[in-house]
C-alpha cells in the first residue's frame, strides 16, 4: 500500500540523497588501486600495485594481505611475486578503506627458457656490471669486458659463456659459477656485492646457468617501447611517489619491469629516484624529469615540486600575446608569481645588449627615457633588428657555434665565411634556406664560403659532420651512438650510421685550403657500418630509407626533410636555441640537447613557438619579435618572494654576466677607448671578429670559445682569479680609464661640469642616471680631490666592477 508523504519530508529525503550521491561515491573514489586486478604468467612475472589515496601515493603506507601465500604474495612496497598456479586476492588497505585486487597466477609449474638478451642482459645492466666505470668500458674491468649498457647482447654472450676457457659459468652447479660468487661477493670482488641472494634475478640467472646459458633466442619477443605510470606527478615537500614501469612486446604481450629497470632523475635537488623506482620529493622547488631505462628504452614521469599553493589567477598579470598566456598558465600551476615589469633604462640595456652585443649608447639611453609613445619597446626592438650592429652580433655567435676558423691556412675563407653569415642574417634570409646553405655547400670557398665549415671537420669529415648537423640543427646528441645504442635515448647505431648516409658522397678537391667541395657520383669514404658492415645508407631519423642517383645530392634531402613542418626536431631546436639566448637559459636545457629525457620546461611554450616559427615560413626576425615584444622577456630580474626559488619557469629575467666579446666591447665603450686587433678595421669591435685567433689576453680570460665543439658550453659562466685581478688592478685596465683618448679625459678637456661627467659615466656604463645620493656622493669625493681625473677614474673603476655592469639583467 502506498502511503504519501508531506512535501518537505519528500523533500529532505531527496536533499538527503543528493548529499549521499555528492559525499559518498567521490570519498571512495579518492581511494583506488591500479591495477584494480594481475594476470601473471610464469614464475619471473611480477606487478607492482600503485594505491592512491586522491592526490597522495599511498603505496609505501598501505598494509598488504595475499588471501593464498601459496600462490602468490606481496611485499611491503606493493610488489606481487608468484609462487604457484592459482587464483588469490590481494587485500589492499590504506586510509580506513581496503580493496581486493584478483591476482591470476599461470605458468609457473612449466620450465620456460630464460632468454639472454631479454632477461639477463637488463640484470647486468641493473647491477651496473655493463656500465662505463666497470666492465662496460672500452678496456673492460679485470680481464672481463661487456659491451657498453648491454647493446651487444652476443658479445655479452661470449664473454660470459666463452671466454677464460668458459670458467665464468658452471652449468652442473650453477650456484658456484663465478659469474654467480663474484656478484654475490661470496669471493672478493672489486666491485663489491651487486647482487643479493635470493632475490628473482638471483634465480633467474641460476636458472640459465642451469640450463647451459643458452644465447638468445632468435624468434624471442622484443621490447618496442616502455611506459611509466604515472608520466607525471605534482608532490610536495618530502612526499613520495611509487613508479610503475611496464614494457611493450613485440609479440603484443606486456610486461611489468618495474624491478629491471634503471632509475636517474636529472635533478636531484628537487626529486630523486631510489633502484626500486620511489620518487622522493627534495625541500628545493621545481620540476624532475624522473628516467626509467630498459633495454634501450626510456621513459619519463615528470616530477613537480611547486613553489606554493596553485593559483587560480594572476591578478597583476597582462598577457600582450600567447607566450605570456602560457607562461602565466604554467606559473599558476607551480604556484609562482612573476616581478613586476623591468624599467625602461633596464630594458633598453637589455635588448641592446641581446640583440646589438653592445650597451646603448648615453644618447640613446637619453632619447628612449624621453620617449613617450606606447610602442617604444616594440620600436627598439624593430630598430634594433634593422642595424648593422644586429647581423655582426650573431654572425660572431653563429660563427662559434659552427666552429668558422682559421686553421690550415684557411685566413681568407674564414674571413668570407663570416660575411656570408652576416648577410644571411642582415637580409633575414629563411632559416631553412640558411641551412641548406650550410649542409649542402658545394664549390670554391670564394663562391660558396660555407664550405669552411666542411674544412673545419677534415680530419673526421663523416662522423664531425654527421654529429654537428644532428646536434646543430636538430638538437639530437647523436654522438655516442656511433658506438652503441644513446643511454638516455632511443638512438642507436642504425640512426647514426643514417644520418651518416647522406654524407658519404661528400668530395673535395685536393687542392686549396679549404679546397673545393662537391657532391660525387659514387662513395668518397671508406667508413664501414658496423652494422651491415657496408657504407652506411641514407635513413631520416624517422627511419625511412631514401633512394638516390648518380646525380643527386642526398644533402638536399636530408635539408627537405628538416625543413618539413611536422619534423619534430628542426623548427623546435631553432626556438629553444633563440629562446635559450634571449632568456639565459632554454625551455630545454642545455639548448641543443633535445631528449625524451630532458623535457621542456614548458611543453606548451615550446610547441606554439615551433609552430609559430614553421607558420612564418622560418622567419627568424619574426620569431625574435614574438619573444621580446612579451612581457615574460621584459620582467624584472629582481625576484619576489614568490618566484625567489624559479629556476626554470621564467618568472622573473635570470640575469646573467655577458659573453666574453661583449663585455670587452663594453669595457672599452665604458672607458671611451678603442681595442686594436690586427687586419680589422680601426673601428671594429671584438664582436666583428670572424675567429677566435685574434690575439687578447682579456678574451682568454674571460672564457672566448676555442671554437674546437659546436656546444655554448665552451663558454664557462664562473667567474675566475683571473677575471678579477685582471678588472682589478690590471694594467690593461688601468691604461683604459686613464687613456688621453679615454672618455674621462675628453670630458675634462671640454670642461664639462662635474655633474654631465658623472651623469655621462653612469648612462655610458649601466645605461641609467645615478641617483641623487650616488650623485651627492660623487660630487663630493670628487670634489674632494686634488687630480679630478684620478677620481672620477675610480668611480669608473668602480662602476665597471659592479655586478650591475658585468651582467645582462
Amino acid at each position: 500500500m502506498h502511503v504519501s508523504q508531506p512535501p518537505f519530508l519528500r523533500s529532505r529525503w531527496v536533499l538527503a540523497g543528493c548529499l549521499l550521491l555528492l559525499i559518498t561515491p567521490a570519498s571512495r573514489a579518492e581511494f583506488r588501486v591500479e591495477p584494480a586486478s594481475v594476470q601473471l604468467r610464469d614464475a619471473f612475472d611480477g606487478r607492482q600495485l600503485l594505491v592512491f589515496g586522491g592526490q597522495s601515493d599511498l603505496t609505501r603506507q598501505a598494509q598488504y594481505q595475499s588471501q593464498s601465500p601459496a600462490i602468490a604474495t606481496i611485499d611491503a612496497t606493493g610488489y606481487i611475486t608468484p609462487h604457484a598456479d592459482g587464483t588469490t586476492d590481494i587485500r589492499v588497505t590504506a586510509a580506513g578503506e581496503t580493496k581486493v585486487v584478483r591476482v591470476t597466477v599461470s605458468g609457473v609449474g612449466s620450465s620456460r627458457a630464460i632468454d639472454f638478451k631479454t632477461e639477463i642482459v637488463p640484470i647486468l645492466s641493473k647491477t651496473g656490471c655493463n656500465a662505463g666505470g666497470c666492465h662496460g668500458k672500452a678496456s673492460g674491468q679485470n680481464g672481463f669486458r661487456l659491451s657498453l649498457f648491454g647493446f651487444d647482447a652476443e658479445f655479452d654472450h661470449a664473454a660470459i659463456t666463452k671466454e677464460a676457457r668458459g670458467r665464468r659459468i658452471f652449468p652442473a652447479s650453477p650456484e658456484s659459477s663465478l659469474l654467480i660468487v663474484k656478484a654475490t661477493a661470496k669471493v672478493p670482488h672489486g666491485g663489491g656485492k651487486r647482487l643479493q641472494e635470493q632475490t628473482d634475478e638471483y634465480r633467474r640467472l641460476l636458472q640459465w646457468i642451469a640450463a647451459g646459458a643458452p644465447a638468445a633466442a632468435p624468434d624471442a619477443a622484443v621490447v618496442t617501447r616502455i611506459r611509466v605510470i604515472p608520466e607525471d606527478r605534482v608532490l610536495q615537500d618530502q612526499q613520495q611517489q611509487q613508479l610503475a614501469v611496464l614494457a611493450d612486446y613485440s609479440d603484443g604481450t606486456t610486461r611489468d619491469v618495474t624491478r629491471q629497470a634503471e632509475y636517474q632523475s636529472n635533478l636531484d635537488v628537487v626529486a630523486s629516484v631510489d633502484k626500486e623506482g620511489l620518487i622522493q620529493a627534495r625541500a628545493q622547488s621545481g620540476e624532475a624529469a624522473i628516467m626509467a631505462r630498459y633495454m634501450g628504452y626510456v621513459a619519463v614521469c615528470r616530477a613537480m615540486v611547486p613553489h606554493g599553493e596553485p593559483l587560480q589567477s594572476l591578478p597583476n598579470w597582462q598577457p600582450v600575446n600567447r607566450i605570456d598566456e602560457l607562461a602565466a598558465k604554467k606559473w599558476m600551476k607551480l604556484g609562482l608569481q612573476p616581478s613586476p615589469p623591468c624599467d625602461d633604462a633596464t630594458f633598453l640595456r637589455r635588448v641592446t645588449l641581446d640583440l646589438a652585443g653592445r650597451l646603448p649608447h648615453a644618447e640613446e639611453v637619453t632619447q628612449f627615457l624621453a620617449d613617450t609613445q606606447p610602442n617604444k619597446r616594440a620600436l627598439a626592438i624593430d630598430r634594433l633588428l634593422e642595424s648593422p650592429d644586429y647581423a655582426a652580433f650573431f654572425a660572431m655567435r653563429w660563427g662559434s657555434i659552427l666552429r668558422n676558423s682559421n686553421l690550415a691556412g684557411s685566413e681568407r675563407a674564414s674571413y668570407a665565411f663570416h660575411n656570408w653569415l652576416k648577410d644571411q642574417i642582415a637580409r633575414n634570409v629563411p632559416y631553412d634556406q640558411f641551412v641548406r646553405g650550410l649542409v649542402a655547400a658545394s664549390g670554391e670557398w670564394q663562391d660558396a664560403p660555407a664550405i669552411n665549415w666542411f674544412w673545419q671537420n677534415r680530419d673526421d669529415q663523416l662522423h664531425q659532420t654527421t654529429a654537428d648537423v644532428a646536434q646543430v640543427f636538430l638538437g639530437v646528441r647523436l654522438q655516442c651512438a656511433k658506438c652503441h645504442h644513446h643511454p638516455y635515448e632511443r638512438w642507436g647505431q642504425a640512426e647514426y650510421y643514417g644520418l651518416a648516409g647522406f654524407f658519404t658522397r661528400l668530395g673535395r678537391k685536393s687542392f686549396g685550403e679549404p679546397p673545393p667541395y662537391f657532391t660525387a657520383a659514387n662513395v668518397t669514404t671508406g667508413e664501414l657500418n658496423p652494422l651491415t658492415g657496408k657504407t652506411p645508407e641514407p635513413r631520416f631519423l624517422d627511419g625511412i630509407e631514401p633512394k638516390f642517383g648518380p646525380a643527386d645530392d642526398p644533402r638536399h634531402a636530408l635539408v627537405d626533410w628538416m625543413a618539413k613542418p611536422d619534423n619534430p626536431f628542426f623548427a623546435k631546436a631553432l626556438v629553444n636555441r633563440y629562446w635559450g639566448h634571449f632568456f639565459g637559459r632554454g625551455l630545454v636545457h642545455e639548448v641543443d640537447d633535445l631528449r625524451e629525457t630532458n623535457p621542456p620546461s614548458n611543453p606548451e611554450l615550446l610547441d606554439f613557438l615551433a609552430t609559430e616559427f614553421v607558420r612564418s615560413k622560418c622567419d627568424v626576425k619574426a620569431m625574435i619579435r614574438l619573444m621580446l615584444n612579451s612581457r615574460v622577456y621584459q620582467l624584472s630580474s629582481d625576484p619576489i618572494d614568490a618566484n625567489r626559488k624559479d629556476r626554470q619557469n621564467f618568472a622573473r629575467f635570470y640575469a646573467r654576466r655577458m659573453i666574453a666579446e661583449v663585455f670587452l666591447d663594453s669595457v672599452n665603450s665604458a672607458t671611451g677607448v678603442k681595442e686594436r686587433f690586427n687586419n680589422m678595421s680601426l673601428n671594429a669591435r671584438a664582436v666583428d671578429l670572424p675567429h677566435e685567433n685574434f690575439g687578447s689576453y682579456f678574451l682568454d680570460t674571460f672564457d672566448r670559445p676555442r671554437r674546437v665543439t659546436t656546444c655554448d658550453c665552451e663558454r664557462s659562466t664562473g667567474a675566475t682569479l683571473a677575471q678579477v685581478l685582471l678588472l682589478a688592478n690590471s694594467e690593461d685596465m688601468e691604461n683604459k680609464l686613464h687613456s688621453d683618448q679615454g672618455r674621462i679625459a675628453k670630458a675634462l678637456k671640454a670642461k664639462k661640469p662635474v655633474r654631465e661627467i658623472i651623469d655621462e659615466l653612469y648612462l655610458q656604463s649601466v645605461s641609467r642616471l645615478p641617483t641623487d645620493r650616488e650623485r651627492q656622493r660623487i660630487e663630493r669625493f670628487v670634489g674632494q680631490s686634488p687630480d679630478p681625473a684620478a677620481a672620477f677614474a675610480d668611480v669608473l673603476w668602480t662602476l665597471v666592477n659592479s655586478k650591475e655592469f658585468m651582467f645582462n639583467h
